[in-house]
């Protein structure tokens, strides 16, 4: 709703106003009508949130004086409303000379009345109330006897002893007011809305803003400039270059061009600084900069990375979710913890199925990075030009099939965070010299671009090889094995730790038990005994595996020996030979440099799964990865 105030000479205009307010339409308009003949009287008048004015003549100019802020539209006068006061005039008192008093806006042009009435007019100015009576007095002594004017010139004159005539306010005047006043109120309102909007921009924004004129003086500064530089708020009207000589602004008004992103010291700390000149026909007027800490926009860059890329990047397991309380893995959770409050490059080495992603995630959520992502890449399951993609990122037009825009790379995403390299063993040669930079130098750079990119990431590695063989045999850079070996945590096998075989089967069976609505009550002593012999070369995973498959063919509840035969070898002897249940003939062999699988044996297995790699995986009780390394080191034995 916006408010017109309406300031009347007399009361007997009041409903012609108020009619053409409503002919207009009052739909969004609230109208107040004061009666005011005096400009004394404007001092009792109590602003009660109007958004423009109108008034006539000199009651308008004094408006515009004591209200400030508001807006004040003037009632006009017509050179019609003014010849109809001067026929009035002719008819009362035949007059041989007229004078029209009146403010400057209210008397403008009426002199050329004169060549048409063939009356002679003397136009007389009144500014102030105050001054009317002397410049009437001055009127009457000059010989007229008649004046035409307002209210208040009519009413001193008839006072002082002049024939006076009243200018009438026409209906055609009250209409154009109104329509003016809500024209001028509209977009008062509207450069109220943009103000407010531009002061909440710069008072509320974090980067410091300074703006200067053309002569490079200080005409704007917010809060956060303020506080950022620590210079006094009153650094308005002051040179810019004895305030802000960093931020470059006399540079800019002389160059004429913009200069985005530059680095500059200010109050001891690095700013990124945006300077922009503007000009209006080419004419320079002024300046603008802005500028915030680095630090801001890194800790932002890294919040948006979490916030928009993250999608699903996050470490759901604590040490709580491992299981065993065997001497070993205790001991490995307790060296786990240790390592969680220091940044270093984290190696975890052990077998297949020891679990090496759970500690890597048990680590991260123990660190002062818990708040930022954990990545996890294999780096055995993606070939090597689509793993340096995914590790590194990429720009658009990086390579045929790159996605329009680019791609930003696994590294970049854990930025603040952990990322997790499993099998780090596997990667290539060239590879590993680009991971070896970005250790040394925490910087990577997108394929296909020339920018650095700084990252704050902890690399966690894991491997079942034994890298320090690799490394003597030319498998693995030297320099890289020395920079991902610091930390290094040794995951027991589960052969080793045999105290905790039968409670992690009992917590297994339960937890499938439960998923397939079947009844578990315990396992037999006689089966328990194949448990504790039994090898275990797929370690726990293996052990989750067969977990799964007693639950889903259990009947009784009770897991007998008969429950287990064909889980694994039938002869604890067998130590080194688990046939899964798959019917495969061969067997795991195991030689003094680790274990190997027999090419016959994995052939079988593919065959029987029809080729699907995981299926054979899962008959040989290995992983995915392990079965395609496998494979890998078989070929290049020929």
């Amino acid at each position: 709703m916006s408010k017109i105030t309406f300031f009347i000479p007399y009361p007997e205009i009041i409903p012609v106003v108020e009619d053409v307010f409503q002919e207009q339409g009052t739909d969004g308009w609230e109208l107040e009508i004061v009666l005011s003949k005096f400009v004394r009287e404007i001092a009792d008048w109590k602003d009660t949130g109007t958004d423009v004015l109108i008034a006539r003549g000199v009651t308008a100019a004094a408006l515009k004086k004591i209200v400030r802020g508001t807006p004040v539209v003037e009632l006009p006068v017509s050179g019609y409303e003014v010849m109809r006061a001067i026929w009035e005039c002719q008819k009362k008192y035949a007059p041989r000379k007229i004078a029209i008093v009146g403010s400057r806006d209210m008397i403008y042009g009426v002199k050329k009345i004169e060549e048409i009435i063939g009356i002679e007019l003397m136009v007389v100015e009144v500014q102030h109330e105050d001054e009317a009576e002397s410049v009437l007095q001055a009127v009457k002594d000059s010989g007229v006897s008649v004046i035409i004017g307002g209210v208040m010139s009519t009413w001193v004159a008839k006072r002082i002893g002049l024939q006076a005539e009243f200018i009438q306010i026409g209906q055609d005047a009250i209409y154009r007011a109104l329509s003016e006043a809500k024209r001028v109120a509209l977009v008062r309102r509207q450069e109220q809305e943009r103000g407010e909007q531009f002061r909440a921009i710069l008072e509320y924004s974090t980067e410091g803003v300074v703006a200067v004129d053309a002569d490079g003086v200080i005409n704007l500064i917010n809060a956060a400039a303020v506080k950022l530089a620590n210079v006094n708020e009153e650094a308005v009207g002051l040179p810019v270059d004895n305030v802000f000589p960093q931020l470059g602004l006399t540079k800019a008004l002389e160059s004429g061009r913009a200069e985005l992103g530059e680095i500059e010291t200010i109050n001891g700390q690095p700013m990124a600084v945006n300077r922009v000149p503007f000009s209006i026909g080419g004419q320079a007027v002024g300046a603008v900069a802005t500028f915030q800490p680095v630090s801001v926009i890194q800790e932002l860059e890294g919040k948006i990375r979490r916030k928009v890329y993250q999608r699903g990047h996050v470490a759901k397991l604590t040490a709580s979710n491992i299981l065993g309380k065997s001497p070993a893995i205790q001991r490995a959770i307790a060296i786990a913890k240790e390592f969680s409050d220091i940044n270093s490059t984290v190696l975890i080495m052990g077998e297949t199925g020891t679990g090496k992603e759970i500690f890597a995630q048990s680590i991260h959520n123990a660190s002062g990075r818990k708040k930022g992502p954990f990545v996890a890449v294999n780096c055995a399951a993606l070939p090597e030009n689509l793993l340096e993609s995914e590790l590194f990122g990429y720009t658009e037009g990086a390579f045929t099939g790159a996605a329009r825009g680019g791609k930003i790379g696994l590294f970049e995403l854990a930025h603040m965070g952990t990322i997790f390299l499993d099998e780090i063993s596997e990667i290539s040669h060239k590879l590993q010299g680009r991971l070896l930079r970005v250790l040394q130098e925490r910087e990577i750079m997108r394929l296909g671009d020339d920018k650095l990119i700084p990252i704050n990431v902890r690399v966690i590695a894991a491997t079942n090889q034994d890298l320090y063989r690799l490394m003597r045999k030319g498998l693995f850079r030297e320099d890289l094995y020395y920079r991902v070996d610091i930390l290094r945590l040794v995951l027991p096998p589960l052969r080793e730790r045999r105290e905790d075989i039968i409670p992690l089967l009992h917590h297994f069976l339960k937890e499938y038990c439960h998923h397939f609505n079947k009844k578990f009550r315990d396992i037999s002593p006689e089966a328990q005994r194949l448990f504790q012999d039994y090898y275990w070369p797929g370690n726990v995973r293996e052990l989750r595996n067969v977990a799964e498959r007693l639950a889903a063919l259990s009947r009784s509840g009770v897991i007998e020996p008969e429950d287990v035969e064909g889980m694994f070898a039938q002869s604890p002897d067998q130590a080194h030979a688990a046939v899964p249940v798959s019917g495969v003939e061969s067997a795991l062999m195991y030689t003094a440099g680790g274990t190997d699988l027999n090419r016959t044996l994995l052939m079988k297995a593919l065959e029987e799964s029809h080729y699907h790699y995981g299926k054979a995986a899962a008959k040989l009780g290995i992983s995915r990865t392990t079965l395609w390394r496998r494979l890998k080191e078989n070929d290049s034995r020929k």
